[in-house]
């Protein structure tokens, strides 16, 4: 790709993952979450594997692999002691805030992080596989 490509996908990829952040985050009191956000974050690494190729784009598959591992041990911690953290660390549940959710914000943290990581694998082994 030129270079206007590649510096419009360099500046944009921190915006994108804000976003997709931004998304996650706000999911249980907006429409969108874990999916939604998961899916825009991935697409940022979409974006800069189209303007720099699957060499320069991709993140180490054990980086991944430690994220989708963590996530997914965090996600089972979560469902465990939903219960007892919703009464210990989040007893304030106001209306119309970023808290107001309790505890779902926090299921819409890591099934974020497990929809990135998991679209960002199946777009490197498709990628990949359209190379060779």
């Amino acid at each position: 790709m030129n270079a206007i490509v590649r510096t419009a996908a360099t500046v944009l990829l921190p915006v994108i993952l804000l976003f997709g952040l931004y998304v996650v985050v706000h999911g249980h009191t907006t429409p969108g979450g874990t999916f939604s956000g998961g899916s825009v974050m991935a697409g940022a690494f979409v974006v800069l594997t189209l303007a720099y190729g699957i060499q320069k784009a991709e993140i180490r598959r054990s980086v991944i692999k430690a994220l989708k591992s963590i996530a997914g041990l965090t996600l089972i911690m979560l469902i465990l002691f939903e219960f007892s953290l919703r009464v210990a660390l989040l007893p304030t549940e106001q209306l119309f805030t970023l808290w107001s959710g309790s505890s779902l914000m926090f299921f819409n943290i890591v099934g974020g992080v497990l929809v990135f990581t998991g679209l960002l694998v199946i777009w490197w082994t498709i990628a990949r596989t359209e190379n060779d």
